[in-house]
Order: structure tokens, then sequence, then C-alpha cells
């Protein structure tokens, strides 16, 4: 009879895993084609370049010890250093900034003493969740709770401008 249960436990937990599994990919894929999409408009159709990413500098890994997890955390970035090591160096001399901000389609001119720099580095955000609800044998095993949220968040880079 213990062996019973425990294989039934086995078989719910492997089922319930298969479930979040499947819910993490549903996500992401609604996720990743709102940001498809929203990669290939035209800026006056609505696209917003995402303008609240966190700008990071390292990342720290959390007590499951994989990086770029929830439960991780991250230092930012020094946007000062960011412009005078990449946006100062984007033209010879102060001067070459008249020359630049004329060019069609410029956007690195909007960067020069922009005090956040990642609004101007043209992305785009897909973002999806469900609750997925779990199986009442998993239950006791792993959550004391109906459901489970999963979120997917996609970061993309605007290409419309580009082509």
């Amino acid at each position: 009879m213990i062996g019973l249960v425990a294989v039934l436990a086995l078989v719910a937990g492997l089922f319930q895993i298969a479930s979040l599994v499947k819910s993490h990919t549903d996500t992401m894929v609604e996720a990743r084609r709102q940001a498809g999409e929203l990669a290939n408009m035209e800026l006056d159709q609505g696209v917003m370049l995402l303008s609240d990413a966190d700008y990071i500098r390292d990342w720290e890994e959390g007590n499951d010890g994989k990086r770029h997890t929830r439960d991780d955390s991250f230092t930012t970035a020094d946007d000062q250093a960011f412009a005078a090591t990449f946006v100062g160096k984007a033209v010879p001399s102060p001067a070459g900034w008249d020359v630049l901000c004329q060019a069609p389609g410029d956007r690195l001119s909007a960067m020069n003493g922009a005090p956040n720099p990642t609004p101007y580095f043209g992305l785009v955000r897909g973002s999806s969740s469900i609750n997925a609800p779990l199986f009442q044998a998993a239950r006791g095993l792993f959550h004391q709770a109906d459901s489970i949220e999963v979120r997917c968040d996609v970061w993309m880079t605007w290409t419309k401008g580009i082509y």
C-alpha cells in the first residue's frame, strides 16, 4: 500500500510538472508573439519603445543556483559611465553631434546628455501570464494553493526602423 501511494504521488508530480511546463511554454509563445508584432510596427502605430527596462550592470544568482531566474538580483549600471564610455565616443568632437542629429532616423544623438539611456535602446516588450491550476494530488506536495501564476516577459529589438 505504501508503495502504491508513493507511485501515485510520483505520477501526480510528473503530470503537474508537465502541466506547468506547458503553461510556461504557452505564456512564452504569447509574450514572444506580442513582442514580435511590436518589433515590426511603425512608431506612429502606437509602438512605445520600452522605457522602464532596468539598466543592469551585473547579475547575482539566487538560491536556485541558476542565472536569470526570478529569485536572482541585479545591480544597476551607471548611466554617466555609459554615456562617457560609449555615447561620448560616437562622434570625434562635440561639434559632431550637430552633424549626427541631421542624419535620417538618428536616435543616437538623443542619448547624448540623457539621464537614462534605456528608452533609446529600441526595445519593445511582450508579456503574458496565466494561472496554472494545481492538481488536487499535487497541492499537498508542492504548494498549498489552487494555482500558480506563470508569467513571461520578452524584450525584443524594434526592427521596423532598420528595414
